[in-house]
C-alpha cells in the first residue's frame, strides 16, 4: 500500500516554494517532508520511517487534557471540601455545650477527614501526571535514535548515490518551531513547552556547574548553550528575553525579604557576635577551598542550629547544601578559596545547582511549587547572597553585592555583613515553614506569574482577589477580578504617585485606580481599570483638546508627570487617559529615576537622573504630541 498520496493541480501553478508536511494515510503517524513546486506536485522527500513527530504531540495532548480534567474535577472537590469545613467548623464554635456541640464536632472531624482524603487523592493524580510525562519522555528519546539511525542509514544511500540528504533534515526542523507556536498559542510555557518539558531540557542540556560557570569554550557564553538561555535566566544574560523575565522579588516573598532585610535590617547583638567570629575566621589564610567551606559550615551550623550536606549530581558535589525532607532545596553554598580562584563566575555555578535540583530531585514540589532556594556565595573574605525560582523558566538574582568579611570594626561594611547575617537567620525558618506547608496548602495555580493576587479595594470593600491572564511586558500584565471577571491592568513598578493618579481620574483623565499596595522590597502592586483604548501614537485623528484639558488639569492640581510620550496616553472615544505615574508626583517634590533610557529616547532640556520633573517638561512633551 502506498504511505503517501502524491497529486497535482493546475489551480495551483502560483502558489510559492515553500515546505509542507504530509501524514501517512495507512498509518497516521508517520511524517515526510514535500516541497511545492511550480506545479504544485507533492511527492515525499526521503520520508523519514523513524519520525513519529505528530503522533507524540497528539500523545502529549491527550495526556493533558486527560490529567487536566482528572486534576480540575479534583480541585474543584478540594474548594468544596474546604468551604463544608469552614461552616462545620462555624457551626460548632457557635454551638451550645453538650451533646448538640459534640455532634457538631463528629460532622467538623468528618468534613476535615474528607477533605485530607481528596488532597491525598490529587497527590496521586500528580505523581501519575509525572510518571505518564516521565514515559512520553522516554518515548520521545527512543524515538529520536530510530530517526537517528534513519538518516544515517539515508546519508550513506545517498553518499553511494552522490547526493546529500541535508535537506531533509533541514525541512524536518522546519516543522517543529510551528508546531511548538501551536502549543505556544495553547498558554504553555516558553516556546510552547511546559514546565517538565523544560525541568527535562535542562537536566539533558545545562552541563556541570563547573564547566557552565566559565566564560570560555563549553561555558556560559559558549554558542552551543544560546538555546538554554531562554530557560535559565542567570546573573550573565542580559538579552532582549531577559526584558520578559520577572524578578526574583516578585515571584517569592520569602527571597524578597531576605534582600529587604539585607538593607535595611536592624542585626541583634547576636548577630554582631556572630560576624565578628566570621570576620576572625574568614580573614585567615586557607590552604584549600575545602578546608574554608568546613570552618563556614562550622559556623553557620553551630549559629544556626542546621546541618549541611553535599548534593551529588553524578558530575559534581555541592559545596554544601540544605534541604527539606519534602524535596525542597532551602539553602546551597558555592565556595572559592579567593576571589577569582576557581576560574568561574561563582553565582552562575552556584545557579547551576538550584536550577539541576529544582528540574531533577525537587520532583513532585514543582507540581505546587517555584521551589525558592537561598543562595550563599562565598569567595575568601567575601560574601553575597541571591535567589533562585522555578517558575517557567528558572530566574535567579543577586539579592545583595559581594559583602567584605574582613574585620573591619571602624567600616560601615561591618554592618552590612551583619544584616546579611541577620537576613539569613531569618529566612530559615520561613524556608523551613514554608516547605513544610507547601504541599498541605491549596494548590497556587499561576506559577509563572508575581505571587501577589489580592490587594485592598480602594474603595474600601476590603481584600479584591484576581487571576493572572496576560503579561503584556516584564512588570505588566493584564488580569480578571475573581470571580465575576473584571478585567484589570496590573504593573508592578518601585514609585508610584497614587496621589496625582486618583486625582485624574476623579477628573475623568486616568482609569479608574482599583486599588495599590506596598510589598516587600520596596515594590508597588497597582492595580487599575482596563481600558479598551488606543494609544496615541497610533491615532489619525487626534483629540488634541481634550489631551490639553488633561495636563492643564493635572498642574491645576499641583502635579507634574515627567513622562508623558505617546505610549502613556490612551484615547477611547475621543475621551484621553493618562497612564503610568510612576515618576509623578507635586510640583518641586517629584523627581526623575536613575538609569533614564538616554540613547533612545529625547529627553526635555533639564530632564535627567534624579533631578526635578517640571511643568516646563511635562509642556515640552505636549507640544511635541500635538
Amino acid at each position: 500500500m502506498p504511505r503517501f498520496a502524491s497529486f497535482s493541480s493546475s489551480a495551483a501553478s502560483n502558489v510559492p516554494s515553500t515546505p509542507r508536511v504530509l501524514i501517512s494515510c495507512t498509518t497516521g503517524v508517520e511524517l515526510a517532508c514535500v516541497g511545492w513546486s511550480h506545479r504544485a506536485h507533492a511527492r515525499p522527500v526521503l520520508p523519514l520511517r523513524g519520525i513519529r513527530v505528530l503522533r507524540l504531540f497528539s500523545l502529549r495532548g491527550h495526556h493533558r487534557h486527560r490529567m487536566s480534567g482528572e486534576e480540575a474535577k479534583l480541585k474543584l472537590k478540594i474548594e468544596q471540601a474546604e468551604a463544608a469545613v469552614a461552616r462545620a467548623q462555624k457551626v460548632y464554635e457557635e454551638a451550645e455545650p453538650g451533646s448538640s456541640k459534640d455532634s457538631c464536632l463528629q460532622l467538623l472531624l468528618a468534613e476535615k477527614a474528607s477533605l485530607l482524603a481528596d488532597k491525598k487523592a490529587l497527590d496521586s493524580c500528580l505523581q501519575l501526571l509525572l510518571a505518564e510525562k516521565a514515559s512520553l519522555l522516554a518515548k520521545e528519546k527512543a524515538l529520536e535514535q530510530v530517526r537517528e539511525k534513519d538518516l544515517l542509514q539515508q546519508r550513506a544511500a545517498a553518499g553511494k548515490r552522490g547526493r546529500g540528504v541535508t535537506s531533509v533534515d533541514d525541512h524536518y526542523h522546519d516543522q517543529l518551531p510551528h508546531l511548538k507556536k501551536a502549543r505556544t498559542d495553547a498558554g504553555t510555557g516558553v516556546e510552547g513547552l511546559d514546565r517538565e518539558e523544560i525541568a527535562a531540557l535542562i537536566n539533558k542540556k545545562l552541563p556541570t556547574a563547573s564547566s557552565y560557570s566559565k566564560a570560555t569554550a563549553g561555558g556560559w557564553a559558549d554558542n552551543r548553550y544560546k538555546t538554554l538561555q531562554p530557560y535559565v535566566n542567570f546573573h550573565r544574560q542580559h538579552t532582549l528575553q531577559d526584558q520578559r523575565t520577572i524578578p526574583v522579588a516578585l515571584l517569592d516573598p520569602i527571597l524578597a525579604q531576605i534582600a529587604e532585610d539585607c538593607a535595611s535590617a536592624a542585626p541583634t547583638q547576636g548577630d554582631c557576635i556572630f560576624t565578628t567570629r566570621v570576620a576572625s575566621a574568614m580573614s585567615e589564610n586557607f590552604k584549600t577551598e575545602g578546608e574554608r567551606t568546613d570552618k563556614f559550615w562550622e559556623l553557620l551550623e553551630h549559629e544556626n542550629s542546621i546541618k549541611f550536606q553535599r548534593i551529588d549530581f553524578g558530575d559534581a558535589k555541592t559545596d554544601g547544601s540544605l534541604t527539606h525532607p519534602k524535596g525542597g532545596l532551602m539553602v546551597n553554598i558555592e565556595v572559592k578559596n579567593e576571589v577569582g580562584s576557581g576560574g568561574g563566575a561563582i553565582h552562575v555555578q552556584n545557579a547551576v545547582y538550584a536550577a539541576k535540583y529544582a528540574a531533577g530531585q525537587a520532583g513532585v514540589l514543582r507540581q505546587f511549587s517555584t521551589c525558592p532556594t537561598l543562595l550563599i556565595e562565598l569567595a575568601g573574605p567575601n560574601m553575597s547572597l541571591s535567589g533562585a525560582v522555578f517558575s517557567n523558566v528558572v530566574v535567579c538574582d543577586q539579592l545583595t553585592p559581594m559583602v567584605s568579611l574582613l574585620w573591619q570594626p571602624h567600616s560601615p561594611l561591618m554592618l552590612q555583613a551583619a544584616r546579611c547575617f541577620a537576613a539569613v537567620r531569618l529566612a530559615l525558618p520561613r524556608l523551613l515553614a514554608y516547605y513544610d506547608s507547601v504541599q498541605s496548602q491549596a494548590l497556587r495555580q499561576q506559577l509563572d506569574f508575581p505571587y501577589p493576587t489580592s490587594f485592598t479595594a480602594s474603595d474600601g470593600n476590603g481584600r479584591v482577589h484576581f487571576k493572572y491572564v496576560q503579561q503584556l511586558s516584564c512588570l505588566c500584565f493584564r488580569g480578571s477580578i475573581q470571580p465575576h471577571g473584571q478585567s484589570v491592568f496590573i504593573k508592578f513598578c518601585r514609585s508610584y504617585s497614587t496621589a496625582a493618579h486618583q486625582a485624574m481620574a476623579t477628573a475623568g483623565y486616568a482609569p479608574a485606580l482599583l486599588g495599590f499596595e506596598q510589598l516587600v522590597q520596596g515594590w508597588w502592586l497597582i492595580v487599575q481599570e482596563f481600558v479598551d483604548a488606543v494609544p496615541w501614537d497610533e491615532m489619525v485623528d487626534k483629540p488634541v483638546e481634550p489631551l490639553k484639558a488633561a495636563v492643564c488639569a493635572l498642574h491645576a492640581a499641583g502635579f507634574v508627570h515627567g513622562d508623558l510620550r505617546g505610549c502613556n496616553i490612551l484615547v477611547a472615544a475621543s475621551a484621553v487617559y493618562l497612564i503610568d505615574f510612576e515618576w509623578a508626583g507635586l510640583v518641586g517634590t517629584a523627581t526623575y529615576p536613575y538609569f533614564m533610557n538616554h540613547a533612545d529616547i529625547q529627553w526635555p532640556d533639564g530632564a535627567g537622573d534624579g533631578r526635578l520633573v517640571t511643568e516646563s517638561h511635562d509642556l515640552w512633551w505636549l507640544r511635541n504630541l500635538i
